[in-house]
């Protein structure tokens, strides 16, 4: 069976950065594919090639702009939602790889961020928003969820480094209120049984993060082997 392995966090946390870390320390051993923001993509044994050929990523890729230019960047994330599920149930369907690794997971992210973008789903309590995102998100017998607990300051220091646009929600009290909601969504998807491995990246360098997610999955992929 697929083994699926997703990160969640906020914004700064450093999910791109242990996804390829990680990629780069196991290709040796497993078929990997990535599915990060753009298309996914096969590594193996220092191979890297499309997993499929999709086109649909760069039509979404030239709407995100429009989409905030005109004021419909909500619907715009419904939909990019929907297209990059039913696109990670294909490559699931594909099984070509050993290992799928998601750089934003699929489960808690959207069920934290539709409070930003839509604040009226606040009144939806946080087990009812996990359960209709569960509906999509399928089984999790092979689902393992790190959650890279970062605190807002910090992650706001990762952002301003990293050099890129910085988005709306990207600022100290926005962050601050996702993460509460990350928190409240961690503990009642631990209640519902999903595997999720709470991982501090305070006071730590992306490396040793990477290091204790390593040690976690060898010993999971060990026992699933």
């Amino acid at each position: 069976m697929i083994q699926k392995i997703l990160f969640a966090g906020i914004d700064g946390s450093g999910k791109s950065t242990c996804l390829d870390l990680l990629i780069s320390r196991l290709e040796s051993q497993y078929s990997i594919i990535k599915v990060g923001n753009g298309d996914p993509y096969l590594y193996f044994r220092g191979e890297r090639r499309l997993a499929i050929k999709n086109r649909c990523y760069w039509i979404m890729s030239y709407m995100r702009p429009i989409s905030k230019r005109y004021h419909f960047h909500g619907l715009f994330l419904i939909g990019n939602f929907l297209y990059k599920f039913l696109l990670l149930k294909y490559v699931e369907l594909l099984k070509t790889c050993d290992l799928i690794m998601y750089e934003t997971d699929v489960l808690l992210h959207p069920a934290v961020y539709i409070t930003y973008h839509f604040p009226f789903s606040k009144r939806i309590t946080p087990n009812l928003r996990l359960k209709l995102v569960n509906m999509l998100s399928g089984s999790k017998r092979n689902c393992s969820i790190f959650y890279l607990d970062t605190d807002p300051e910090l992650a706001m220091e990762r952002i301003y480094e990293r050099g890129a646009d910085i988005h709306e929600h990207e600022n100290p009290r926005d962050l601050c209120t996702l993460k509460r909601e990350f928190d409240s969504i961690v503990e009642v998807a631990l209640k519902n049984g999903f595997r999720i491995f709470r991982i501090s990246t305070n006071h730590k360098t992306m490396d040793e993060v990477a290091d204790d997610i390593q040690m976690i999955l060898e010993t999971r992929l060990s026992r699933a082997g």
